[in-house]
């Protein structure tokens, strides 16, 4: 099976020029879907379209599934209504949602009304909840039995849910009489107890069920702490919803972390803008702060203009006592804003988390304030110069990872997101303190 892009992609490039529509349909339906994908973005849209055209409208469906977003907006806009209607009736309900969100109003309205009955209340409900809560991810198929049921019963309810579940069955969901949750049942279970037990004498009532509005991070959250491969969803009245897949939540945490580097660049909401004035607005107030950062250090480092006057050499250093606080600050508030994404600490743990970064910081600075105090001896032949670059080295360095870790803290205490404001805020404030930290030093010691 072949399984490298690039050399898929020359395969279908070749089949579509001989026109072999039936050698064409053999590869992709014994080559993962995911790969395809893979190897349609090295292919022109032209092409991309004529091998969805060609292929089964179920084996089109799932290569759309794992196109990226952009690429597939661009897709779908080449597909007529009724193509993509075909498509969506073979996706699974979470899948078909997101397909018709990613659709212009006029578009999607017209592939909804091509829809069987049943397709469009599970997309307008779907469609109800932001996209990142808990509703907005999940699938409404799922399996799921009365308490009072048998085994029997239940193994043949499975069957005949089995054209919508496929191989992702996990567990079968537990209710009352209103529907409400009330556990699930491990296939393992069921396969194991005899045809005449009743439900409720092998329900499981840890379910680690998650409310419709819960946010997609919580959601991540608690899949990864119970190492679950999937969990049901529920209303506020505790009525059984849908499930949310492990397969899912991977893309979320992919698209959480991809938000948050961005966000820590200070450009979170451009990736998928095309317009180069709103992408130039949504930049300029972080460059702007940045910019009044770089004024106040000018304003420092004028207030030592005698000084810097007086011992030239001074000015040789302020670009590697900037950097070093920089970086280091950088790094710290990196390694905080990722245990973050874990959760909000408690004090206890916040508390280990500063002592740490103080360790580090105690000992990289030590190092680098050694190394510079040394180079900075040996080049000017200057030990008093050397003790001002090193002693403010050591001191920039345990107050810039200090700021760098207590920063996302305070933010996250506040309810502020820390990917957003830590980068441009640490950076800058770090700019300001290192200048004044370095010549408040030479200042006393020269």
């Amino acid at each position: 099976m072949e399984t490298d892009p690039a050399t898929l992609a020359r395969h279908l490039t070749d089949l579509l020029a001989t026109g072999d529509r039936a050698g064409l349909v053999a590869l992709v339906e014994k080559t993962p879907a995911a790969d395809v994908a893979e190897a349609a973005r090295r292919l022109d849209e032209d092409e991309v379209i004529r091998i969805l055209h060609a292929l089964p409208e179920e084996v089109s469906a799932d290569i759309l599934v794992e196109v990226p977003e952009e690429a597939r907006e661009d897709i779908l806009e080449r597909l007529t209504p009724r193509e993509i209607a075909g498509v969506v009736e073979e996706m699974a309900s979470d899948d078909a949602a997101d397909v018709v969100s990613e659709l212009e109003d006029a578009k999607a309205d017209e592939v909804v009304g091509l829809l069987e009955e049943e397709d469009r209340e599970e997309i307008a409900r779907l469609l109800t909840y932001a996209e990142d809560t808990a509703g907005g991810i999940m699938q409404l198929e799922v399996v799921s039995v009365r308490r009072d049921r048998t085994v029997a019963w239940t193994i043949e309810k499975i069957r005949a849910a089995s054209d919508e579940i496929e191989d992702d069955l996990f567990f079968v969901y537990v209710t009352n009489a209103q529907g409400q949750l009330a556990g699930r049942l491990h296939l393992r279970q069921l396969i194991l107890a005899k045809p005449a037990d009743l439900v409720e004498q092998l329900i499981d009532e840890e379910t680690h069920a998650v409310p419709a509005d819960m946010d997609q991070e919580e959601v991540a959250q608690i899949f990864k702490k119970y190492d679950l491969p999937s969990v049901p969803v529920v209303d506020r009245d505790g009525t059984l919803l849908g499930r949310i897949m492990v397969d899912d939540i991977v893309d979320v945490i992919h698209e959480e972390a991809e938000e948050d580097y961005s966000r820590l660049a200070g450009t979170g909401e451009e990736f998928h803008e095309e317009s180069v004035v709103r992408k130039a607005g949504l930049r300029l107030p972080w460059l702007l702060a940045g910019l009044g950062g770089g004024v106040l250090s000018a304003l420092v480092l004028s207030s030592f203009e005698a000084k810097l006057e007086s011992v030239i050499v001074l000015a040789f250093f302020i670009p590697v006592i900037m950097a070093m606080a920089g970086n280091v600050a950088m790094q710290s508030s990196a390694v905080m804003v990722r245990g973050l994404a874990g959760g909000e600490p408690s004090s206890g743990e916040a508390a280990r988390r500063l002592l740490r970064e103080a360790g580090v910081a105690v000992l990289t600075g030590t190092v680098c304030s050694v190394s510079i105090f040394s180079a900075t001896w040996l080049c000017w032949s200057d030990f008093r110069l050397g003790l001002v670059v090193g002693g403010s080295m050591l001191v920039v360095i345990f107050v810039s990872t200090s700021v760098g870790a207590l920063v996302p803290l305070v933010l996250d205490r506040l309810k502020i997101d820390p990917a957003l404001a830590t980068g441009p805020f640490v950076t800058t404030s770090n700019d300001i303190l290192g200048i004044l930290i370095y010549l408040s030093f030479a200042s006393f010691m020269l």
